[in-house]
């Protein structure tokens, strides 16, 4: 128990540890046959030390029995044009105040962008977004002084989409290419110097910040079309020659999808090992869109079924846009076939939705479509939800408390 402790991670209040220490001193004290009055003297330690963690309970440890429910944040969103320091520190205050105040207890901010840079002042990403300015230095510390949980979301693998931006600029054998041949602006999985660096990134966010846990996003192909790196490619058709394989046939098709679903399978590996060798280890989680991804280049059942993570976030992205009025059925069939997949799963994982409020598939138009979503996710078996984005969320927010949609679904999945 005392190993365990002194291994407990740093945003577990030192008074509880002076507690502890007390009250195994009073223990130790009566074990050993110690006089009366030394018993009495450590009883009164604990009991002061009691007193003393009562008064702090007003500075909660991020508390691990409730319901996820989270949402996306744009950090630069939260800070106006030509912001101070000390006025960018004041702005995460007020929105960490707000987002405590909303019925949501995690925090998700991208810490990467699909452009290639960093939030936050990586020592592995060339571009940075603030040259001198760490908001996740202030934003993880208060947000576990409030009680909320924070997970990093990592733009894993997009690096300026259509061309090269970021670490592809300084390494553009790395990139993707198109069918005729044009570097893209995503870091191929099939490079092991470039999943190398993506693991090394990773790590650089838990071990700094300490996070709760890490997203993946952009964890994926562009598509089922795109070419791997020259190494990549040159790799593949050793292993399938064109004799055998002859290129644009269904074999080749085949052999190539399979190839570029391995490679991404295996760089979520290499994470998921990185990351739980930790100690305390972040969760893992990845942002995904259906079963129908199988199929293609993104088997996230097979990540699932090796233990690579601990949560996953399907989305909830289904809209009159789409679909027409028969969006809602359309989201419950995705929902009825991931269920089927987390019903096959040795190990419970976390199984959450995400709802989006105004994003390029669709948007919702009043308040009450939330909880539509989270009525979907409820009926087949999520654990939790979360919202993109924040900021898209505020002008619903206060209808949103006042009909206790948030509450009502932390009850729900409570009582499961």
């Amino acid at each position: 128990m005392i190993q365990s402790l002194w291994q407990a991670p740093r945003r577990y209040s030192p008074l509880l540890f002076l507690l502890f220490i007390a009250v195994t001193d009073t223990i130790q004290a009566i074990l050993t046959g110690a006089s009366k009055r030394n018993r009495r003297k450590g009883l009164g330690c604990g009991a002061i030390a009691l007193m003393i963690v009562g008064l702090n309970l007003g500075v909660p440890a991020a508390r691990a029995d409730r319901p996820f429910l989270g949402a996306y944040v744009h950090l630069p969103s939260w800070f106006q044009r030509g912001m101070d320091n000390a006025a960018r520190h004041r702005a995460i205050i007020d929105n960490l105040d707000r987002f405590e105040q909303s019925g949501l207890n995690v925090l998700i901010p991208f810490v990467t962008t699909t452009q290639g840079q960093a939030l936050y002042p990586s020592e592995r990403i060339p571009g940075k977004i603030w040259s001198d300015w760490d908001p996740l230095a202030v934003i993880v510390p208060e947000a576990h002084r409030r009680g909320l949980k924070v997970y990093t979301s990592v733009c894993v693998l997009a690096a300026g989409h259509n061309r090269p931006a970021g670490i592809l600029k300084s390494h553009p054998e790395w990139a993707l290419r198109d069918k005729d041949g044009q570097p893209l602006g995503f870091i191929s999985p099939a490079n092991p110097g470039a999943c190398r660096w993506v693991v090394s990134v990773v790590e650089e966010i838990a071990e700094r910040y300490r996070p709760d846990g890490i997203l993946l996003d952009y964890c994926r192909y562009p598509g089922s079309e795109a070419k791997l790196d020259p190494a990549g490619q040159a790799k593949f058709e050793a292993a399938y020659p064109a004799d055998r394989f002859p290129p644009g046939g269904r074999a080749y098709k085949k052999a190539f999808l399979e190839y570029r679903r391995n490679t991404l399978t295996h760089l979520v590996g290499q994470i998921s090992g990185a990351l739980h060798s930790l100690k305390p280890a972040p969760r893992l989680a990845a942002y995904v869109w259906g079963v129908h991804e199988f199929k293609k280049t993104r088997d996230w059942g097979d990540w699932l079924s090796r233990g690579y993570l601990d949560m996953l976030n399907l989305t909830g992205y289904s809209y009159r846009e789409q679909y027409g009025d028969k969006y809602m059925e359309v989201l419950d069939k995705r929902f009825v076939d991931a269920e089927a997949v987390f019903k096959q799963l040795d190990k419970p994982v976390e199984f959450t939705i995400g709802v989006g409020i105004d994003t390029s598939h669709g948007k919702i138009r009043a308040a009450r479509e939330v909880e539509d979503y989270l009525q979907i996710g409820l009926r087949h078996g999520v654990q939790g939800a979360t919202i993109f984005t924040w900021e898209s969320l505020q002008p619903y927010l206060p209808e949103i408390k006042k009909a206790g949609y948030f509450k009502r679904f932390a009850q729900e999945v409570g009582r499961k």
